[in-house]
């Protein structure tokens, strides 16, 4: 009997009553039938409450991180305001910020450091590079500049080439005073290339790097057409070959002192060769009308 009433009950229509129930036993029976809907409906309201409670959970979460990312992303309150630029000598600021793809505006936290980093030693110029924030919206930038150490000339220009190699530029004039580098083939060359594997480049530099500062201001040129056996034009016009760079370092006092005595006894040399083991042969420039067949002369040792 109570396995019926309570199949029944869980049914959404009522059931009549059977004719014969007194008043209070129907009245016990519809209210069984009560309870155990309510208790049916109850099971059903948990697993709904539920699921509406995940659901209203998701739809808060959903709105705020929209909220969150048009704040982060959306706004100005994460843009950077103001970049600060250190250790800049030749570079234009202007230029350089426009060369890396740098301007207020960038959001700070989206910007890829690194690859700014990157992008700035692009530079032929910048030879290091720090990217980091000062503050919560100033970005700051420090770099270290190569500085033109050698000019190479390259068909009618010359090439600002820095010490360890990298093409400055290619739009030199030759004024700045530096030493003058020519022989060294580099067609195709570009600023920003690296000459750091060039044989003849690296000669080159290590006859600049050795060589004092009294010793290169009279020099004009430097030819490495022949890395193994270079040669010289000095300041005065004087074409000068030299047997190697120690000897070149050790004789170049002696040297000067016997361009003085040439000078004084109104000889003008076409060149001087210091390849002869024991002395130096030097070949006076020839009077228009001297005659054919005149000999060198031997300075000494």
């Amino acid at each position: 009997m109570a396995l019926e009433e309570a199949t029944r009950g869980r049914r959404p229509y009522p059931l009549p009553l059977k004719e014969g129930f007194s008043d209070s036993t129907e009245e016990r029976i519809r209210n069984r039938r009560f309870r155990v809907r309510a208790q049916s409906l109850g099971r059903l309201a948990k697993p709904l409450m539920v699921v509406l409670s995940l659901a209203l959970i998701a739809l808060l979460s959903y709105l705020a991180i929209v909220q969150m990312k048009h704040l982060f992303f959306g706004t100005r309150y994460f843009e950077i305001r103001s970049i600060e630029v250190n250790g800049l000598n030749t570079v234009v600021r202007d230029d350089l910020l426009k060369f890396a793809h740098i301007a207020p505006g960038l959001n700070i936290l989206t910007f890829d450091r690194s690859a700014l980093r990157e992008r700035l030693l692009q530079h032929p110029f910048v030879k290091e590079a720090e990217v980091s924030l000062r503050g919560m919206y100033t970005l700051k930038i420090t770099v270290q500049e190569r500085t033109p150490f050698m000019y190479v000339r390259s068909g009618t220009g010359f090439m600002e080439i820095a010490e360890d190699g990298v093409i400055l530029t290619t739009e030199g004039f030759g004024e700045k005073e530096i030493p003058i580098i020519t022989g060294l083939a580099l067609n195709g060359k570009q600023a920003g290339d690296s000459l750091a594997e060039h044989d003849g480049f690296r000669e080159a530099r290590a006859w600049v790097a050795s060589l004092s500062s009294p010793i290169l201001a009279e020099i004009s040129e430097l030819n490495f057409a022949s890395r193994h056996n270079p040669y010289i034009f000095l300041r005065t016009g004087i074409k000068l070959f030299p047997s190697g760079l120690d000897d070149l370092k050790n004789r170049f006092d002696y040297l000067r002192a016997l361009l003085d005595n040439l000078k004084r006894n109104n000889v003008e040399p076409e060149y001087i060769d210091l390849r002869a083991p024991n002395e130096i042969v030097v070949k006076p420039r020839k009077p228009f009308r001297a005659l054919e067949g005149s000999k060198q002369a031997v300075a000494g040792r």
